[in-house]
């Protein structure tokens, strides 16, 4: 799955921090020393290199807590955002329905007494 070139920067720290640390062990077996300075040489060289991963490690992590709440904040406010604007829509729905709604009982009773009128009128030209 392609992850849109996210993650690669803390891929590129562990694999820099291997490569130094492959190098220095490598310089330090072929550089002429006794075994007990280069033992104590590469077990500071692993020390080191432990710190620096995991300083990386720990930089990166808050990078992402701090990307993430930001995402996170613009998210509540696009949210609170399209709420608002449904319940805008759902009161002007509600007012132009009762409006609507108004209009047309006034055309039913308008329609209402006209049928009535009409109806009195034949009732009056049968009883002549």
């Amino acid at each position: 799955m392609d992850s849109g070139g996210r993650g690669n920067g803390i891929g590129m720290v562990v694999a820099f921090c291997i490569g130094a640390l492959t190098g220095g062990l490598i310089s330090l077996l072929v550089a002429p020393a006794s075994g007990k300075e280069t033992r104590e040489k590469i077990r500071n060289a692993s020390v080191d290199a432990k710190d620096r991963t995991f300083g990386a490690a720990h930089r990166a992590t808050e990078s992402a807590r701090g990307t993430v709440h930001k995402l996170v904040d613009h998210s509540k406010g696009q949210i609170h955002s399209a709420t608002d604007s449904v319940k805008e829509a759902v009161e002007t729905g509600k007012k132009t329905f009762s409006e609507k709604k108004a209009e047309l009982a006034d055309t039913i009773s308008h329609v209402g007494a006209d049928n009535d009128e009409s109806a009195e009128s034949s009732d009056e030209k049968s009883a002549s």
